[in-house]
């Protein structure tokens, strides 16, 4: 996600802010002090790159806070308006520092194996985390932004470009050391694009955001206990990624009913509120249970979610009713059901837009009087339109996926930290007369 790797960035930085008198911990020798340069540069050049193209991705989004000159509404942007933003000169200032390096792309080996000298590690692991962020702020992730979270990105970049530029002053003096072009400029550009992003209210809710890595199923040897349970649970999560038929997501609410309904007890020795919301959960799959029972389609698979949830059941089954169960077992039972239940939700509002699942209707018919032991009913599917009419759709909305209301993400603490260590300044002989030492 973009919140780990940025978060990575932000803390080495703050962690070469403040080392000061760098130039007596660069090496002895000149032939030392060049390398580490040289390996200094490269790394910065990774940072550089990966700020110009996360520029161009969000600058789109990336509106000014300040009051136009033009407010014509029906002035082209391209005269007025997003070519001349704070955010824009920002990006060309970054643009032009990148271009006019000469400093090589550092290689994968370089990036994934420790330096052997220690000044140069916090650049080494800024580079690394760069290089993995631009999974993270792909023009894919791009689209999927809002403005506010566009504008919390760009004043990310704003504050390590800021920190860039102080840390090339303290370089300067290294051999073979090439300072950013137009550091003056690309500083006063930062510190613009940080102050217009500030007037406004970026959403930090980004950190979120990014590339995640495929989760997987678990699979033999089986787990001991409740953790075979929680096992064949992530399991279930990850196999309903397919889309299932309606008979298997009826086995499949039936294990979640059994499941939430048997962990009660367990629950209730540890967490009261836990256990009354699985007791709900338990009535929430019962409810839908019956509501299933009308609805038919023969498209889709799930088999094998439907037997990871008979094992759920089964495997819990077979768990001793005194057995005690950790807080953190009960929370990762609570994180499989979320994402359980709003997979469930999905899976119902998409199989009966689309035609998947059906209702099953009586039609009216005439006696025949055919002498035998029953008279057949008459029954069909038929797709329901609008999905909305479906008494299960409105049960899955409400229940399994109720709006909760939006909780407002904070800067968090690599963004305060970084602030801080751009502000910061070492300790003078003054400060420690001052004291009295």
């Amino acid at each position: 996600m973009y919140g780990e790797t940025g978060a990575e960035m932000r803390q080495e930085l703050a962690t070469l802010l403040r080392q000061h008198r760098v130039q007596h911990k660069l090496g002895r020798s000149r032939e030392d002090r060049e390398e580490v340069g040289s390996a200094v540069r490269a790394y910065r050049q990774a940072v550089l790159v990966w700020m110009s193209r996360t520029m161009h991705a969000v600058s789109p989004l990336a509106f000014s806070n300040l009051p136009h000159r033009q407010p014509n509404p029906f002035r082209s942007a391209g005269l007025s308006g997003a070519s001349h933003s704070s955010a824009a000169e920002l990006a060309r200032a970054i643009d032009l520092a990148v271009a006019k390096s000469t400093a090589p792309l550092p290689t994968l080996e370089s990036l994934a194996s420790p330096h052997r000298w220690p000044m140069v590690e916090p650049w080494r692991r800024t580079a690394r985390a760069a290089a993995l962020a631009e999974h993270d702020t792909s023009p894919r992730f791009a689209a999927r932004l809002t403005a506010p979270q566009a504008q919390a990105i760009v004043a990310d970049i704003a504050a390590m470009t800021q920190a860039l530029v102080v840390l090339d002053q303290r370089y300067r003096n290294t051999p073979g050391w090439e300072p950013l072009t137009q550091s003056a400029r690309l500083g006063w550009v930062s510190l613009a694009a940080a102050l217009d992003i500030n007037l406004g209210q970026p959403d930090y809710s980004v950190d979120q955001l990014g590339w995640r890595p495929k989760t997987k199923v678990i699979l033999d040897p089986v787990r001991a206990g409740i953790l075979g349970v929680l096992q064949a649970q992530h399991n279930l999560a990850v196999r309903m990624s397919a889309f299932p038929s309606a008979t298997n997501l009826r086995l499949v609410v039936d294990s979640q009913r059994l499941v939430s309904a048997h962990l009660v007890p367990f629950a209730a020795r540890v967490d009261d509120r836990l256990a009354g919301r699985w007791s709900e959960r338990a009535e929430t799959y019962t409810l839908i249970q019956k509501q299933l029972r009308g609805i038919g389609g023969v498209l889709g698979n799930g088999a094998s979610a439907a037997a990871e949830g008979a094992n759920a059941v089964a495997r819990l089954r077979a768990v001793r009713p005194d057995t005690v169960v950790e807080p953190r077992v009960l929370s990762g039972f609570q994180l499989l059901f979320n994402g359980v239940d709003h997979r469930i939700a999905d899976v119902i509002n998409e199989g009966v837009q689309r035609g998947a699942y059906c209702e099953r209707l009586t039609l009216p018919h005439f006696e025949s009087g055919t002498g035998g032991m029953g008279t057949p009913v008459n029954e069909r599917f038929e797709p329901v339109s609008p999905a909305t009419d479906l008494a299960v759709v409105g049960t899955v909305n409400e229940r399994l996926r109720p709006q909760a209301p939006p909780t407002a993400a904070t800067p968090g603490p690599t963004r305060v930290e970084l602030h801080a260590a751009l502000t910061h300044r070492p300790p003078t002989r003054s400060d420690y007369g001052a004291l009295g030492t």
